[in-house]
């Protein structure tokens, strides 16, 4: 299959002169030597009547934090890509050295559905992918272990490597922070080493200075998936200091220097755009339902078959998966979803051994599913037949992040929609949506919202959240920019007694910690609802 390919970037080696835009250029390079038709364009000029232009396409996706998010889900949804990492995108803070071991909480994870979809995600060294695998935790994550230079650069850094040098250190004079000019700096200075600043606009130029010395010193404050600059000093025959943050210098390769290391690297070009060639030739797969229905369980088995038989009965349950996650149930829950499972090819079941909080079974069952849209399937509440369908029109017809609709209450186990008189409605669906109002949790049990929202403001806190999890969400999501709108029209109903009802004290101390987080959230409503948090604390 011979695709064209678009190579997107916010930045090319013409825009900046970066290690990871140098990669990128060679690559572009190597595959139109290979009579591949390649276009670029910087990511910020990518918007879907570009994307819905191209026919026969296959994405390289390097750098893209300028890349709409609107591109992006058109891409999750459409198209064949594969992200060329260069950093940590998947981080809010772009930045694993925040975190212990390099992990960071699940609420800080962006762009999961992006990375999760993308057929192949290349990481440059066995410290690059392992941090990658470590936060995602995906299938999809491939290691090349290096990186690409062009064989004019690689015989420059063959006559550079022959070069008189001086007992002095190079530094990379940057102003990138994490670079850490100055640590590399004050390193020297209490080891009595003489240093040189090293930069040039021209790359050449800079090897060549750096190369004048025979230390290289780079002390980076964050994990550098392979350090370009860090290679180019040992093939160029410099010995290095640097810390554990350098992807390059956990590669069995590491070990070796001047022309050794040149020819490791000449060879290895070959190895990456094979890689590369494969990827772009893989069939494509997109088989997304329209929405994920996300349900988590323990001792389900009282609800499961009227949740189960109000799922499938569903108007457009044919457009929908149900994603469920059991956790530890010890009676015939899986006997009974089985059942289910024989006879619906969108029904999945995931049985984990732990007995888990729902929260990070919420998240779980977000990781397994593909819908454009998610929902909440709660197995003791019963959704109306169109239920789904009135809130997926909604959130088309308002083009929002997240609709609900109004919730009548029971106190009868099992009952079924058409038999609730539904005069009394849930709380929260007493009124009406604003940011002021969201002193409530007013998307209630049944919201359905855009997979982005979890792209943009991450997943579900299970790290501090015990019972407000979804208020802290929405939250989230609101403070972000998301837009909600509330659906006049009772779409189920809900079991009086869940988690949020259960009114202990470790439950409202909770609540009063986000209502002070959130506090500017509230308008008015936070003078008025302060004194009753107050006592909380």
């Amino acid at each position: 299959m011979n695709r064209n390919i678009i190579y997107i970037s916010d930045f090319f080696v013409e825009h900046v002169l970066g290690g990871g835009e140098l990669n990128d250029h060679e690559l572009i390079q190597m595959l139109q030597q290979k009579k591949k038709n390649v276009e670029k364009i910087q990511s910020h000029l990518v918007d879907l009547e570009y994307l819905k232009r191209q026919k026969n396409t296959f994405f390289l996706i390097s750098n893209f934090c300028n890349l709409k998010q609107s591109s992006k889900e058109w891409l999750i949804d459409n198209g064949n890509y594969l992200i060329y990492e260069h950093d940590h995108k998947y981080l809010v803070s772009r930045n694993p050295a925040a975190y212990k071991n390099f992990k960071a909480p699940i609420s800080d994870i962006r762009n999961y559905s992006f990375y999760k979809n993308a057929t192949k995600i290349i990481c440059q060294s066995k410290f690059h992918e392992d941090i990658v695998q470590k936060n995602l935790n995906l299938d999809n994550i491939l290691n090349v272990g290096g990186n690409l230079w062009s064989v004019e650069t690689l015989d420059k850094l063959r006559q550079f490597n022959k070069k008189e040098k001086q007992q002095k250190c190079s530094i990379l004079n940057s102003n990138i922070f994490h670079k850490n000019t100055h640590g590399a700096s004050s390193y020297c200075k209490k080891n009595n080493l003489e240093y040189d600043l090293i930069s040039n606009s021209s790359h050449h130029d800079f090897l060549d200075q750096l190369s004048n010395n025979r230390i290289f010193v780079f002390i980076p404050k964050t994990p550098e998936t392979l350090s370009r600059v860090v290679v180019e000093a040992r093939m160029m025959g410099m010995s290095v200091r640097t810390n554990d943050l350098v992807g390059a210098s956990h590669e069995p390769w590491f070990k070796l220097k001047g022309d050794a290391l040149v020819d490791y690297m000449l060879n290895l070009r070959k190895k990456i755009l094979n890689v590369i060639l494969d990827v772009t030739q893989a069939p494509e797969n997109k088989n997304h339902k329209e929405i994920s229905i996300i349900s988590t369980f323990h001792d389900g088995e009282e609800f499961l078959p009227g949740f189960l038989q109000n799922i499938i009965e569903q108007t457009v349950f044919d457009r929908c998966e149900l994603i469920l996650i059991d956790s530890a149930s010890k009676n015939r829950e899986k006997e009974i979803v089985q059942e289910y499972v024989n006879k619906h090819d969108n029904i999945f079941y995931y049985r984990i051994d732990d007995l888990l909080h729902p929260t990070p079974c919420l998240n779980l069952a977000i990781q397994k599913s593909s819908g454009k849209y998610i929902t909440f399937g709660l197995i003791d509440d019963r959704k109306k037949k169109n239920c789904l369908e009135t809130l997926l029109n909604g959130i088309k017809e308002h083009d929002v992040d997240l609709v609900y609709g109004n919730v009548a209450q029971t106190s009868i186990k099992n009952q079924k929609f058409e038999e609730n008189d539904l005069k009394t409605l849930f709380e929260h669906s007493k009124y009406d949506f604003s940011k002021e109002n969201m002193v409530k949790c007013l998307p209630g049990p049944m919201p359905l919202w855009r997979r982005s929202i979890h792209e943009k403001c991450g997943f579900f806190d299970e790290n501090k959240l015990n019972y407000a999890d979804d208020w802290e969400m929405w939250l989230r999501s609101v403070s972000y920019g998301c837009k909600f709108k509330k659906i006049d029209d009772i779409v189920g109903i809900y079991l009086e007694g869940g988690r949020s009802q259960q009114n202990n004290v470790k439950q409202r101390q909770e609540e009063a910690k986000l209502f002070f987080k959130y506090g500017q959230t509230f308008g008015k409503n936070y003078d008025l609802y302060k004194s009753y948090f107050q006592q909380f604390i």
